[in-house]
């Protein structure tokens, strides 16, 4: 599970990632690794909210508004749950909340903490992923399962081969795109930063992918075990 931290008040912040961090650690032989990005400031994390299956926020200086932001995050078309962290603000009695939003009170206790991880996994569960990406153009949105695969475009952007057969771009590094790719089990980077979608690989040579599209990728030299394992693992994922 993918998760973002928001908050404005730096201690706050640190200690929220120290707890998750341990969380992840408890969670790794069971219900898995929690990846954590954290933010400091409102227009870093409204950049590509998308990605993220949770958002933990509480933010209340220099005149920003947690439910404002929310609200944006809403209007734009984000619907991931919400964790309003309640300090200095008991966001429980604010007006105008949006939706599918959860409260914890600060000092965050490990145990509160840990019982809403499993909401928020149980929520995850249920829900399709869908992604965001934008472009000069456009902002867009696609499910994780109707990406084919993604080829970098040039140092700041990476087209985006869909399964109907059509062809978006993100305007994102390769660098970027790959990291962001990591909470999608279905998803693997190559070293040239190709992502491939593993549900849509057809067969696998010693010097290239075949997708189901009659897309070829190359591999570079020894890459083809690598990927041959990482296959066999989320295939036997998925039969758990």
């Amino acid at each position: 599970m993918h998760l973002a931290v928001c908050d404005d008040h730096i201690a706050d912040r640190k200690q929220m990632e120290r707890l998750l961090g341990r969380e992840s650690d408890r969670r790794i032989s069971t219900t898995g690794v929690l990846y954590l990005d954290s933010y400091g400031s409102k227009s870093s994390l409204l950049y590509a909210p998308m990605i993220y299956d949770a958002l933990f926020l509480d933010m209340t200086e220099d005149g920003c508004d947690a439910v404002e932001i929310a609200n944006m995050l809403r209007t734009d078309g984000t619907e991931i749950p919400i964790v309003f962290c309640c300090g200095k603000i008991n966001y429980r009695e604010s007006e105008n909340l949006p939706d599918n939003v959860y409260f914890l009170d600060k000092p965050i206790q490990v145990a509160e903490l840990t019982a809403m991880i499993d909401v928020l996994l149980e929520i995850k569960g249920r829900q399709a992923k869908r992604l965001e990406f934008r472009n000069l153009s456009e902002t867009y949105y696609i499910l994780e399962e109707e990406l084919l695969y993604a080829a970098p475009e040039g140092d700041r952007h990476m087209k985006l081969h869909l399964t109907d057969g059509t062809v978006h771009l993100a305007e994102m590094t390769p660098e970027v795109f790959c990291f962001n790719m990591v909470s999608c089990e279905s998803y693997i980077s190559l070293f040239n930063y190709y992502v491939l979608n593993m549900d849509h690989i057809q067969s696998v040579s010693m010097f290239k992918v075949t997708m189901k599209d009659g897309s070829t990728i190359k591999l570079s030299l020894g890459e083809k075990r690598a990927l041959e394992k990482e296959m066999k693992k989320y295939k036997e994922s998925l039969c758990k």
